[in-house]
């Protein structure tokens, strides 16, 4: 296996620059290039040269780029991949390539968006063969920074590189050998011998990678992990060991050389250690790369979390717990009050004591979650019994105070009294809408009983007229009497029931 891809994306690309951004232009056009420089070179086989990976926004704001690029690996080898001198802080994926599959790939972002040519990654190369060796992106996305991940992506310049032969060394005139004194302890494969000439660089410094062990300065609770590194072509032997020191200089062969190694607990412990390997080849010794791994695979130390008293300015405790962890150390604590949402407290506050904020009088418990830097953990809890209840506001706080009463908690007491004051309001408004009305009854009703008297009064006096015109004839028919007789009686009886109606509605508007 020779393939060392590191992928270290944990969230997608676009998810992690659009929330790192809110502005920009809400209409991008698709104008950003990828280039890779120089575009062109004339280099000769076994001699290295570096490649520019850039992009060009064409003045658009853009603030995240990712993208895989292809070579030819039977003219090319990448020697390494560079972030010196990037425009990016933040990355998705950390720059990787394959000699195997002829590929290079990276990924990542800058929180500050930018505009001109800037530069992504520089590639070393190291020419293996001759011909036209074509270097170009295979897939690219330039992400705008408009808030939406715009992906303004245009396309790309490649460049193609001519590689040629070796240049011919001439043979040297011999010389008569002079007579030296021997040299001790100088190792046999530290350079050509004088019966061997050999030409080029002797190998890099391994580039090692794991899946498990991503950052070689985060800590991790595992002691299984796979190691992977790109094996050069050109590499005939290997030195490899786990080591305590970053100074080390593995001295154990490994034959054949690998291109991965898998550890396990037997050879990982808990600590700082130093994955130390070199290369050698038919020039020489490379350079020694001494790759951390930090492991802690315990919890933190029980502990106990003291409660104190309240001093002169609070009446609430102050809550003082630290915890221990003799490798990683601890990194945070989680800190939960019966049921309310975990608090997050520092080591220096745990030590310092964490005040606790307003609580009803009774009886809680505290629970306290220790977390080391690889995420192991210990909890421990304890009882509280508060008696101070809240605190009352002081003149500093009061306007605080007030806007506290629309907190969610009080939001159903506030709706209930504005609802109140509400219908005692539309009582209030009711009853002098009432009141109105009933003075314009009154006043009606009074009209309406002065109309009728005189409208009866004038009845009556024209009734008792005809019957007195009646009764002054000498002779009256017997239906005439009873005439005379049926209507005083009905004139009476209407008058006694109009009194006795305007009397009950004088009663009822009293």
């Amino acid at each position: 296996m020779n393939t060392a891809w590191h992928n270290t994306v944990s969230i997608p690309l676009k998810v992690l620059f659009v929330l790192m951004v809110f502005f920009g232009s809400l209409s991008v056009a698709y104008a950003a290039e990828t280039q890779v420089t120089p575009s062109t070179g004339t280099y000769s086989k076994g001699q290295t040269f570096t490649s520019t990976m850039r992009v060009n926004p064409a003045g658009k704001s853009v603030n995240a780029v990712e993208a895989t690029l292809t070579f030819d690996t039977s003219k090319l080898s990448v020697v390494s991949v560079s972030k010196t001198g990037s425009v990016f802080s933040l990355w998705t994926t950390e720059p990787t390539f394959s000699n195997t599959q002829g590929t290079i790939q990276f990924g990542g972002g800058s929180p500050t968006p930018f505009t001109a040519q800037s530069t992504l990654v520089v590639v070393t190369f190291k020419v293996v063969g001759e011909g036209d060796a074509v270097v170009d992106f295979k897939t690219a996305s330039v992400l705008a920074a408009d808030g939406l991940g715009t992906d303004v992506y245009s396309g790309s310049a490649k460049a193609t590189y001519t590689l040629t032969a070796a240049a011919e060394t001439p043979t040297p005139t011999p010389t008569p050998t002079p007579t030296e004194t021997p040299v001790e302890d100088v190792p046999v494969d530290e350079g050509p011998t004088d019966a061997t000439i050999a030409f080029g660089d002797p190998p890099r410094a391994p580039l090692v990678s794991s899946k498990t062990f991503i950052d070689p300065d985060t800590w991790y609770a595992s002691t299984t992990a796979l190691f992977t590194w790109d094996l050069p072509f050109d590499v005939n032997g290997m030195f490899l060991e786990i080591a305590t020191s970053s100074e080390n200089v593995p001295t154990t062969e490994i034959d054949p050389p690998v291109s991965e190694l898998q550890l396990n607990d037997e050879l990982l412990q808990d600590g700082v250690q130093y994955l130390s390997i070199r290369f050698k080849n038919q020039v020489g010794l490379g350079a020694v790369t001494n790759r951390k791994i930090m492991i802690d695979t315990e919890a933190p130390l029980p502990f106990t979390i003291n409660v104190r008293a309240g001093n002169s300015t609070s009446s609430f405790p102050t809550l003082h717990f630290d915890a221990k962890d003799e490798t990683s150390g601890i990194d945070h604590y989680e800190l939960t009050v019966a049921d309310k949402e975990p608090v997050e407290v520092t080591p220096d506050e745990a030590r310092l004591g964490y005040l606790l904020g307003e609580l009803t009088d009774g009886t809680y418990t505290v629970k306290v979650i220790a977390i080391d830097k690889a995420g192991n953990k210990t909890e421990s809890s304890t009882p509280l019994l508060i008696t101070a209840g809240w605190v009352k506001p002081t003149e500093a706080n009061a306007s605080s105070s007030f806007w506290s009463i629309f907190s969610a908690r009080n939001l159903f007491v506030v709706t209930l009294l504005l609802l109140i004051m509400s219908l005692v309001g539309y009582i209030i408004y009711a009853r002098k809408q009432y009141t109105k009305r009933e003075a314009l009854l009154r006043k009606e009703t009074k009209e309406i009983q002065d109309q009728m008297e005189k409208i009866f009064s004038a009845l009556r006096d024209e009734i008792y007229d005809q019957i007195n015109a009646i009764t002054k004839r000498p002779r009256l028919s017997r239906q005439e009497k009873e005439a005379v007789q049926n209507l005083s009686s009905a004139l009476e009886v209407s008058e006694t029931l109009i009194e006795k109606e305007i009397t009950d509605v004088q009663k009822i508007l009293r």
